[in-house]
């Protein structure tokens, strides 16, 4: 294990900002990839405004993530020694979370929630492990190894509540160019001209297709949830460029307001997505729901895929929005 670290902290958790990111890009002096750690360099501190901080040797060259920040740094150009979090999707694809991470390169540590091999990690000898943070929940991380997982390095986590997709993507590239990657690269530049292009394809869609009612849902046997775009997040982007959600009774800071089945068509819509995460109900299967099967947009076929856990990168955005803005495009607002 590297004990070359140090951690100063207030705080159980990190939650790296945009200028919190900017501002460790600064204290490298650079956002050129670092020199060979073994040349020695400046030490590299985080601080997420609050007065906590990590501050290590140098630049962290091994770092341990969520698979969703893995994705979004591998994107980049940033390659991850090991990963936690889904991996293995339906039906041997890889889950969305995970991205193009090269899984046959990179340690998995493990796929279940709230489940850690630390031996396993402290193998890796990571120089910073990097999360999500819901609140003050470190995302699949267990709550009662926290201790034991900051002794093998410090722990940092990118806040998702209230905080807006547009500002996620920022602060997961801002995270990378911290890391060393140049934001000037091709692998930078491109994702974000291909982001732009997705999100102009989306605004003529929900132009030439304003009065189109669409409800992005999470519905199961025995449960039926609608996503609240006025929490934030993927929804409230999507809605920023024109998509039609209802305005739920769910409070603001509810990604959900949750309904009973009897209730399922309590907001109107043509067009209906249903949650595409690794483990949810499918569509097929929910074909054995005769509620579901009664809505307006289900006997249209107008039914498309709610991607609620796309890794926050400008390369896998701009296929999410692609896949919206074609079930837009190919949908029509239904009679009654």
């Amino acid at each position: 294990m590297n004990t070359a670290r140090t951690t100063t902290r207030h705080r159980p958790v990190l939650a790296l900002t945009a200028g919190a990111a900017l501002a460790l890009a600064t204290a490298c002096g650079t956002t050129e990839p670092a020199a060979d750690p073994q040349a020695g360099g400046e030490e590299w501190t985080f601080s997420d405004g609050s007065g906590d901080e990590v501050t290590l040797p140098e630049r962290p060259q091994r770092v341990v993530a969520y698979s969703g920040v893995a994705a979004a740094l591998w994107d980049y150009g940033f390659e991850v020694v090991g990963v936690f979090g889904p991996v293995d999707g339906v039906g041997g694809e890889p889950a969305p979370q995970i991205g193009d991470v090269d899984t046959e390169q990179v340690e998995t540590l493990s796929q279940t929630y709230d489940e850690l091999n630390i031996e396993a990690l402290a193998a890796l000898d990571p120089d910073l492990i990097v999360t999500h943070a819901f609140d003050d929940l470190l995302w699949y991380l267990p709550e009662d190894s926290i201790d034991q997982i900051e002794a093998v390095a410090p722990v940092a986590a990118l806040q998702v509540t209230g905080v807006s997709a547009e500002q996620q993507l920022q602060n997961h590239l801002d995270l990378a160019v911290a890391l060393g990657v140049d934001p000037e690269s091709a692998d930078v530049t491109e994702a974000r001209a291909t982001y732009d292009e997705a999100l102009a394809r989306l605004d003529a869609a929900t132009e030439a297709n304003p009065d189109l009612k669409v409800l992005a849902v999470s519905a199961a046997p025995d449960s039926f949830f609608v996503g609240n775009a006025a929490a934030g997040g993927d929804l409230a982007l999507f809605q920023e460029h024109g998509v039609n959600f209802p305005e739920t009774s769910a409070p603001d800071t509810d990604e959900y307001e949750q309904l009973s089945w009897e209730e399922a068509d309590t907001h109107p819509a043509d067009l209906i997505l249903q949650d595409a995460r690794p483990g949810r109900t499918t569509v097929q299967e929910l074909a054995d729901q005769p509620i579901w099967r009664g809505l307006p947009a289900v006997r249209a076929e107008q039914v498309g895929e709610w991607r609620s856990e796309t890794p926050y990168s400008y390369l896998r955005y701009a296929e999410t929005v692609n896949a919206l803005a074609e079930d837009i495009e190919e949908s029509e607002p239904l009679e009654g």
